[in-house]
């Protein structure tokens, strides 16, 4: 079986509050993309343990995001058969694409599917979201504002087709030691009322003025090539540019395929992760 495990971008992230358990209530506009990994999955020994495969083709067995909701899956729905899953990445690590959270919530439609686990969303959605925060917006997989601890999502519509321009640097960074550098300062980033107006009446001008992230700022801190990248961009015409999730790749919004495709070609020749893709809405 072949599943498709899509990419996200981030229209919007603000910082709500940081609760006694250390993490951070958030308000993020979350778009997914037709840019995603492929999982080949394959029964295998019972005598083996079940792993994850990524590109090289090396075993993994370590306590990744995806290993954890294998095991979380297995210890509690008592299931013996053993799978590998051979994860063929095309959305890039530390990026905050979302690569690895998609891939796991695609490893529990594989188990629902093959199982029949028998989990509503909700109860779906509470129990994933102990391994990843994206996860149970990766369940729904359509544009949406994302709230709480990641279980509040609420559909939303998108009047233009854009092409998303996509570069990321060769540093990744951790979403942990992005929040760690994170204040009070940067928690409002943007004005999410107006990012959903904007994006539901087309209005680029207004986007472009309103999106905006509360992670870029400490992820700069760690990172100076994400503003080199999105000065540039900015700079070559594209308005709607911000970084995505934690970093460190940062994306340009555009209806103009060949600007973005020429734009990418010229980033590569500068040593650069560049790409595009566009926004997947159904």
């Amino acid at each position: 079986m072949y599943l498709k495990a899509y990419a996200k971008i981030n229209l919007a992230i603000n910082v709500v509050k940081k609760r006694k358990d250390g993490f951070h209530d958030l308000d993020m506009i979350v778009l997914p993309l037709k840019l995603h990994d492929t999982i080949a999955t394959s029964r295998i020994s019972k005598k083996q343990t079940s792993h994850i495969l990524i590109n090289d083709g090396t075993p993994n067995f370590t306590n990744d995001i995806c290993g954890n909701v294998i095991k979380a899956i297995s210890d509690k729905f008592n299931i013996k058969k053993k799978y590998e899953f051979a994860i063929y990445k095309d959305i890039p690590m530390e990026s905050g694409l979302g690569g690895g959270s998609s891939d796991a919530a695609m490893i529990y439609r594989f188990y629902n599917k093959k199982f029949k686990l028998g989990m509503s969303d909700v109860t779906a959605i509470n129990f994933l979201k102990e391994y990843g925060k994206d996860i149970p917006f990766f369940l729904m997989n359509k544009p949406a504002r994302v709230r709480g601890d990641g279980d509040l999502i609420e559909p939303i519509t998108i009047k233009k087709d854009y092409y998303v321009l996509i570069v990321k640097p060769k540093q990744g960074l951790s979403t942990k030691e992005v929040y760690e550098a994170l204040t009070k300062q940067d928690y409002q980033a943007s004005d999410i009322e107006n990012v959903i107006k904007a994006l539901q009446d087309g209005d680029d001008n207004l986007l472009a003025k309103s999106i905006g992230n509360a992670l870029e700022t400490p992820a700069i801190k760690k990172c100076p090539k994400i503003k080199e990248i999105k000065d540039y961009l900015i700079k070559k015409g594209f308005p709607i540019t911000l970084m995505t999730g934690a970093g460190t790749a940062v994306f340009s919004l555009s209806l103009d395929k060949d600007k973005v495709e020429e734009t990418a070609n010229n980033l590569k020749k500068l040593n650069y992760q560049a790409f595009y893709t566009t926004i997947l809405k159904e």
